[in-house]
């Protein structure tokens, strides 16, 4: 066993001294790319072509790109819902209230046509005004560009 170790310790040792041999007869090993500064890295980038950014600018772009972007889907949108509006005709709807139907029926069912945008402020506007006590039943028609008054006093006549 003891001449095993010997052994192996000896080729160990032996092929330390080759390389450490070849190490300092071949001479310097070349720079290495991080030992080269930073500005001389930026120039010989530049130089073959390509475009270095900073941090800064590089956020200041994405913030520009994204802004775009938002810019852009919001005018798609615009664009989209005024589309809609110029194909579409006025709503409007024969409302029947049955006896025994709330408030808050009636007003998801205009909700629902598009006759009203927000539930709650028109559910705000009818207790305010004592409206939401005076609902009668029957048919009613209402019509897409009703105020909340002529809505209000057309389903209590």
């Amino acid at each position: 066993m003891k001449q095993t170790i010997r052994a192996f310790a000896l080729g160990l040792l032996s092929a330390v001294i080759v390389l450490g041999a070849i190490y300092y007869i071949d001479g310097k090993p070349e720079e290495s790319k991080a030992d080269i500064p930073v500005s001389e890295m930026i120039t010989q980038l530049e130089a073959e072509g390509y475009v270095v950014d900073t941090p800064d600018e590089i956020q200041t772009e994405q913030s520009a790109a994204k802004e775009d972007k938002d810019v852009e889907k919001e005018n798609k949108a615009k664009e989209e819902r005024t589309e809609e509006q110029e194909n579409q005709s006025p709503v409007s709807i024969n409302l029947h209230v049955e006896p025994g139907m709330n408030t808050e029926e009636i007003i998801d069912t205009l909700y629902e046509a598009g006759i009203i945008e927000d539930r709650q402020s028109f559910t705000d506007y009818l207790t305010d005004q004592e409206y939401s006590t005076g609902i009668q039943t029957g048919e009613f028609h209402i019509e897409e560009g009703m105020s909340y008054q002529e809505i209000a006093e057309t389903i209590t006549r």
